[in-house]
């Protein structure tokens, strides 16, 4: 609790405020800082770059503007609705404990306030601030992108409070999947600047029903805010649990480390599919659109940047153990390629149905380049889980996932991608693809002659990294 210089007792929410803000954004690593530090700085920037471009919008060709505005809108929207739902999603938590005095809806709004509070939706705040200082004579829609990005929050907090509180039944939960749906089909107009006849209603219900929804919910649903209504964590094995139940023990050790990459990579997969079709289509199929992005989403690669470039880092335990009782076998090589494999196999289908369902027909020649890329994206990923493993102790989430496998390991393998699409020959495609192939054959006979200083490196990385 928070005292006053007096010695009276003070009020309990600028303390956990002040406690969360210093954990949040001022973390007790240095290395954490520095990160911070240099997302915010640049998130300054763009807000600056922002609000140049605002103040010099006669410069830009006709309907530029619009387009930006919206799609930050979009980006904003996304991101503050998204922020709590992946990598994992992040139930609604009484801040207080139960035997304090403190009310069920003060508790909720307690709750609310904090919840705001958050990395990604603090250096979005950052870039639009920025922006405002930088054009201050734009402040409308600069105005309206706040509120966008407090709806957002907003709604999040509203969905995630009922669930958390067992009411998705409740009518709240409906309004504000309308207001969802409402907001979607609002910034989706406003992107393709398709004035329609409830375009200002759509924006009203967009913008302003969250915000009054949050407030209908600390009246009508806050009171079940507490130990007494909301439902405790059961352990029994529901349908997940029985699926996890059939799998091996290494499998059920890899979804249980790699679930939140997995579903980050995947959805990050899928976006990025349907924003390249969607751009692809609204500038007449010209290709250069989407050349600069394409090839990250298409081809199979995503899970390797995220997990398998150190798939033995994130199973730590299983590989420590296989060292330490038969050192480097071929049962490891086997564990690599059972789950690496699989999910390869599955994003490559992903990709395929999209680009056969959303994509021109002159973009199917790329089908192709799928099974071109899994084996140089295997070879990469041996690479790194045995030369730069590293493992993964904490929990993933979207700030450390992208520094849980090797920076040189990752680049290296989106270089690779982007060689093998951007390059107009395929015969050039392919002895690139079989050149980065065969170089695996260097960790492959390590592993299976037992090599010496591979495997005490590998140990000393897995225990000591």
């Amino acid at each position: 609790m928070a005292h006053q210089s007096n010695g009276q007792l003070g009020h309990f929410l600028p303390y956990l405020l002040g406690r969360h803000l210093r954990a949040v954004f001022w973390p007790a690593g240095a290395g954490s800082r520095a990160t911070i530090g240099l997302l915010g700085l640049l998130s300054a920037i763009y807000g600056l770059v922002l609000g140049y471009l605002l103040r010099h919008h006669d410069n830009l060709p006709a309907d530029t503007l619009p387009k930006l505005l919206a799609a930050i809108n979009g980006v904003l929207f996304a991101t503050a609705l998204l922020a709590d739902f992946l990598p994992s999603y992040r139930a609604v938590q009484r801040p207080l404990p139960e035997p304090l005095p403190v009310s069920a809806r003060l508790n909720a709004t307690t709750a609310f306030v904090l919840d705001v509070v958050s990395v990604r939706r603090g250096l979005l705040l950052l870039f639009l601030l920025a922006a405002l200082v930088a054009a201050p004579e734009y402040w409308r829609p600069l105005g309206l992108s706040l509120l966008v990005w407090l709806s957002a929050t907003a709604l999040s907090f509203n969905l995630r409070l009922l669930l958390s509180v067992g009411r998705w039944r409740h009518p709240l939960f409906w309004l504000n999947l309308l207001c969802l749906g409402a907001a979607v089909l609002w910034l989706s107009q406003e992107f393709e600047m398709v004035a329609g006849p409830l375009a200002g209603w759509l924006r009203v219900l967009a913008v302003a029903g969250p915000l009054l929804l949050w407030a209908a919910a600390l009246w009508l649903v806050a009171p079940w805010f507490s130990a007494r209504y909301m439902p405790e964590p059961t352990h029994a094995p529901g349908a997940n649990g029985r699926w996890l139940a059939r799998l091996s023990p290494e499998w059920k050790l890899y979804i249980h480390k790699t679930r939140p990459a997995l579903l980050m990579g995947m959805a990050m997969k899928v976006g990025f599919l349907v924003f390249c079709a969607y751009m692809l289509r609204s500038n007449d199929n010209q290709e250069f659109v989407i050349r600069a992005f394409f090839y990250f989403a298409f081809l199979p690669i995503v899970g390797f940047t995220y997990i398998n470039n150190n798939l033995l880092g994130y199973i730590w335990t299983a590989t420590a153990n296989e060292l330490e009782r038969l050192g480097l076998t071929r049962r490891l090589l086997a564990l690599y390629l059972r789950l690496a494999v699989p999910i390869m196999l599955i994003e490559c289908l992903i990709a395929a149905a999209f680009l056969l369902a959303l994509f021109p027909r002159f973009m199917w020649r790329y089908l192709l380049l799928l099974p071109l890329t899994a084996a140089p994206a295997l070879a990469l990923g041996l690479w790194g889980s045995v030369a730069k493993a590293k493992p993964v102790r904490e929990a993933v989430t979207f700030s450390t996932m992208r520094h849980n496998a090797s920076t040189l390991i990752n680049i290296i393998t989106m270089l690779t991608a982007a060689a093998l699409y951007l390059m107009p020959w395929w015969w050039a495609r392919i002895a690139l693809a079989l050149v980065v192939t065969l170089t695996a054959i260097v960790p492959v006979r390590r592993i299976l002659s037992n090599h010496g200083p591979t495997r005490r490196r590998l140990w000393q990385a897995l225990m000591h990294g």
